[in-house]
């Protein structure tokens, strides 16, 4: 039996609403799969994307108050992000690149040092096998060596230099464009929505923004504020080897809830453990906790605010769900994304308080009639 049409309608309307609909919901079928099956080369572009949505709201501050064009607003931010960037690296990308070298080279005796003061340098059970403390160290150092002196290793690590490279010419040349066409992306994404729809998506689009601008502007303050307070920390405190590296890897680890701090915290006192003992990891292990306890009570709520409000337990769930779809990139982004889902139920389905009224195209306001129609009619 074949459907009824609509009322007042033709067998060309129907047809065409219908191919319309089914050509819509085909056409994002078809951009998910493209994203997945893409997703290997998006984090350039999700992190330039990132950059540009902390940075936007500066360049419509400055365009308007200035009068100058947008355009020309956003090359002079994006240059001065360059110049930031490109400054950082000359203060200090020197020892930071030596630190990583010395480490790679003595990992090994590092973990040495830790299994010898652990076990008191007597012999460990391993795999069914005794072994001492140096012994282990020494296989590891080998292991390694033999690993990465191979040429296919050689290979690899050219291809993933040659990655990297790229990758960060693609963050900064995403950002510019992002930075200077950002505002017609939504207007030409609106398009694509019906009318009737239009009002609903740009009020969950600003409850968004929001939330997401307040977070991660915060988040990449934190990062930068935890990193320079640890650094001070680790290298004028514990004298530690790679302070440096161990106090940028802190403060990105920030940004990965729960996971982040602890895994930020062991790499610290491991160091610390090889180079003196209990007592400094121990001491390593309060100054982190301090540290924390400093930035959940006094930072975040001046910097972040509360502008996310999901259950721990949803973090937990988004966080590690997240690390298996997308890697680390994916534990970083689970928070705001379960943030904007949040938004998007909290309006769909509100609870304990009504929905928000979004003025629709066409609505006319519906008088209340008097007591006297009312009576006489």
């Amino acid at each position: 039996m074949a459907p009824s049409l609509p009322e007042g309608g033709t067998h060309l309307d129907y047809d065409v609403v219908f191919g319309t609909s089914v050509s819509k919901w085909l056409v994002l079928a078809a951009l998910l799969v493209l994203l997945w099956v893409a997703r290997g080369v998006l984090p350039p572009f999700i992190i330039a994307g990132i950059l540009a949505y902390v940075l936007s709201p500066l360049v419509d501050e400055l365009a308007e108050r200035s009068g100058v064009r947008r355009v020309w607003v956003a090359l002079g931010v994006f240059g001065l992000v360059v110049l930031v960037v490109a400054g950082l690296v000359m203060l200090a990308g020197a020892r930071l690149g030596n630190e990583v070298r010395d480490l790679a080279r003595e990992g090994p005796s590092i973990v040495e040092s830790v299994v010898d003061k652990l076990t008191g340098g007597q012999t460990i059970d391993l795999l069914g096998q005794s072994i001492t403390s140096r012994e282990l160290g020494r296989r590891i150092d080998v292991a390694l060596r033999d690993e990465l002196g191979t040429p296919r290793q050689a290979i690899q690590v050219i291809t993933v230099g040659f990655e990297l490279t790229l990758g960060v010419i693609l963050v900064f040349l995403s950002l510019a464009y992002m930075l200077i066409d950002g505002p017609n992306f939504f207007r030409y994404v609106l398009r694509f929505v019906p009318l009737e729809h239009r009002a609903h998506l740009e009020y969950i689009s600003d409850e968004i923004h929001r939330v997401l601008g307040r977070y991660l502007r915060g988040q990449l303050v934190l990062i930068g504020l935890m990193s320079a307070v640890t650094f001070v920390a680790l290298e004028w405190l514990f004298r530690l080897p790679y302070a440096l590296w161990v106090a940028i890897l802190t403060g990105i680890l920030e940004i990965i809830p729960l996971i982040g701090p602890i895994t930020a915290g062991a790499i610290a006192c491991t160091v610390g453990f090889s180079q003196g003992g209990p007592s400094e990891a121990a001491g390593l292990a309060i100054t982190y906790v301090v540290l924390r306890q400093v930035e959940d009570q006094l930072v975040m709520p001046i910097v972040v605010g509360r502008a996310v409000h999901v259950h721990p337990l949803v973090t937990i769930f988004a966080v590690l769900t997240a690390e298996k779809i997308a890697g680390v990139l994916g534990m970083i982004l689970a928070v705001p994304i379960a943030a904007a889902l949040k938004v998007v139920l909290d309006y769909t389905y509100p609870t304990g308080r009504p929905a928000p009224r979004i003025e629709l195209p066409g609505d006319t306001e519906m008088a209340e009639p008097s007591a006297a129609e009312i009576v006489t009619h």
